[in-house]
């Protein structure tokens, strides 16, 4: 059976994904759809691949099986396919686009549906997350949201500060991450990296530890929403990498900074667009990110043009060895953050048709301004993990910049690890380390009364 999802942008209906008998799933443009394209590998001209359509559906959705049918269970979805999970939950996704079951259009912003959270609720998602990963999606709350990604989360709306769910009439504002157990002291680590990162002249959302009763959670604006206009957030359109090249989210560990610069130089005049790019590939790069795939990187797609957005899903990896440690994406020849220097980054340069001289002064900029808030940068974490995380920050800004060579350490200690935390004892010596291959209704002002945050300080 021909299935239909009938996708709106900016309030104007862009067009149809269609799913036929025989399983291909196509996307057509309205006669009088925005001139902004959905995607960029689903061009106007309709020149995009056979895999475009399902590709960009599929990183729309949580990359897990168990996942997936979690959410169709909680949301009555008829089945875990994309169309039966988008048909429930398409309403609030990444980006500006709404996607609707066939001859359904949005309500109007002034009819938005208002379903206050109370505190108990968030940190029983929170708890639940940190219990189960895969439990993103609540049967019990009236919430319609669809998220990316391994990592359990949810979506939550702010509004004339008060929270709310998010649905296809209200867009959230926040996501709300809470950190698995086992790694400890996440939350404060990513907090603290997109604090830096502005720092260092990439621009990042703002981000805190949100507490919810006795849970914590790491929370970020969005950088896809903007309220400014009214008391409705209005959905900005944005699409991760791995959408633009059209491919699926388990090849997101497969593209190369040279598959990035020739995609973005289709929408990219001047290079501002790549060399925006190249800023937060430096920063990944120097802050030990080795885990900075296709899918943390994402394009803003907007009637003035294309920009890239904002720095997200930035922590220093090094902290835990279950992370693989070798570059997602790598610098020329260099397959670890310490190992790239000068010579690397002038490579990739010539690779990706960059003035040599300019991509070192990117490199030169972004570690500089890492330099000079290293020291700051990392005081909300444990005293130990600030050591570490200062110490090879260090130890890659130093070989960033031609200052060591690479098999010299930033400082000497021995580093051991215990329940999954690097511990550092000054006593002696010693050479990095190697780690494990594998990627891996009460009143509603009660909720902002007892939801606190907490600043990276």
């Amino acid at each position: 059976m021909t299935r239909v999802l009938e996708v709106w942008l900016e309030g104007t209906h862009a067009g149809q994904f269609v799913h036929a008998n025989d399983g291909a799933v196509t996307f057509t443009y309205d006669q009088d759809a925005p001139d902004t394209p959905i995607s960029l590998s689903l061009p106007r001209d309709g020149s995009g691949t056979r895999a475009s359509a399902s590709n960009f559906l599929e990183n729309i959705l949580p990359d897990h099986d168990t996942t997936r049918a979690r959410m169709a269970a909680a949301y009555g979805a008829s089945s875990p396919d994309t169309f039966d999970l988008l048909h429930a939950a398409g309403g609030d996704i990444a980006g500006g686009l709404v996607i609707l079951p066939e001859g359904e259009a949005p309500t109007p912003a002034d009819r938005a549906e208002l379903n206050p959270v109370l505190v108990e609720e968030t940190a029983g998602r929170i708890s639940s997350i940190k219990r189960d990963p895969d439990s993103f999606y609540p049967s019990e709350v009236p919430a319609r949201f669809s998220l990316a990604g391994t990592q359990g989360k949810f979506a939550l709306a702010e509004i004339d500060g008060y929270w709310y769910w998010s649905n296809a009439t209200l867009p959230s504002t926040h996501i709300i991450k809470p950190g698995n157990p086992k790694l400890h002291g996440i939350e404060r680590a990513e907090v603290a990296a997109l604090a830096l990162a502005p720092l260092a002249g990439v621009p990042a959302p703002v981000a805190t530890v949100l507490n919810a009763e006795d849970q914590t959670a790491f929370m970020v604006e969005r950088f896809d929403r903007d309220r400014s206009h009214g008391d409705i957030p209005r959905r900005l359109h944005a699409e991760d990498l791995a959408q633009s090249l059209g491919i699926g989210p388990k090849s997101k560990y497969n593209v190369s900074v040279k598959q990035v610069a020739d995609i973005i130089g289709t929408v990219d005049d001047d290079g501002s667009i790549l060399r925006s790019f190249l800023r937060q590939l430096t920063f990944n790069t120097l802050i030990g990110n080795a885990d900075a795939h296709a899918k943390n990187y994402s394009l803003m797609l907007g009637s003035r043009g294309a920009r890239l957005a904002p720095l997200y899903d930035a922590v220093p990896v090094m902290l835990y060895p279950t992370y693989d440690q070798k570059l997602a994406m790598r610098i020329a020849g260099a397959r670890h953050p310490q190992a790239a220097g000068p010579d690397h980054w002038r490579k990739l340069a010539r690779t990706i048709g960059v003035d040599e001289d300019e991509m070192q002064s990117i490199v030169t900029s972004v570690a500089s301004g890492i330099r000079e808030h290293n020291e700051s940068a990392w005081t909300t974490l444990a005293v130990d993990q600030g050591v570490l995380v200062r110490n090879a920050v260090d130890r890659n800004v130093d070989v960033a910049l031609g200052v060591k060579k690479p098999s010299e350490t930033a400082r000497t200690g021995t580093i051991t690890v215990q329940d999954g935390v690097h511990r550092r004892k000054t006593t002696a010596s010693s050479t990095p380390g190697s780690f494990a291959p594998k990627r891996n209704s009460a009143p509603v002002g009660e909720l902002s009364a007892q939801i606190e945050t907490e600043s990276d300080g």
